[in-house]
């Protein structure tokens, strides 16, 4: 697979961040609500996913399925 410019540079990104965080999720996560917050509080706006069709395969049943 060749070098892919922009996802060298993600991966980077993220090795910098998680070794600044110490390697500790929780204050990656800390560190990201942050960020986030202070975008949204200079105006930034974030997309929220696309629904999911609900997987008919994976419904609940009243009954456990006959033998």
């Amino acid at each position: 697979m060749r070098d892919n410019e922009i996802l060298s540079e993600i991966h980077r990104v993220r090795e910098d961040i998680a070794r600044e965080c110490g390697y500790n999720m929780g204050e990656i996560f800390a560190r990201m609500r942050e960020r986030t917050e202070r975008f949204r509080t200079n105006g930034g706006k974030i997309a929220a996913p696309a629904p999911r069709e609900p997987d008919p395969a994976c419904a609940l049943r009243e009954e456990p399925p006959k033998a």
